[in-house]
């Protein structure tokens, strides 16, 4: 009968607290972590996710008058959204 404690063994012999052990769940992507099963997440192959992602781009650009483009960043794996990254215009050279 094993003794339950809150340690957990690794392969190379060294122990860490089972809490902190990283064990993929059913439905983790591989490459970025997230999970569609416990978040809702925006994919690239959606119809109705990529008109909100291009709806989203063009109000942020209409609003921020300083940012120069927007770029959505997508797993190369599951293709969900994972951010964006965002080019501010260089206000000297106006």
């Amino acid at each position: 009968m094993p003794i339950k404690d809150k340690l957990r063994r690794r392969k190379d012999g060294s122990y860490i607290l089972a809490s902190k052990a990283k064990e993929s769940k059913t439905g983790d992507c591989i490459e970025c972590g997230e999970n569609s099963t416990t978040r809702e997440l925006l994919f690239r192959y959606k119809q109705d996710d990529l008109m909100m992602v291009k709806d989203y781009i063009e109000d942020h650009l209409t609003t921020y008058h300083t940012h120069e483009s927007i770029t959505p960043k997508w797993c190369k794996k599951c293709q969900c959204l994972l951010g964006y990254d965002v080019r501010m215009r260089d206000e000297s050279k106006l």
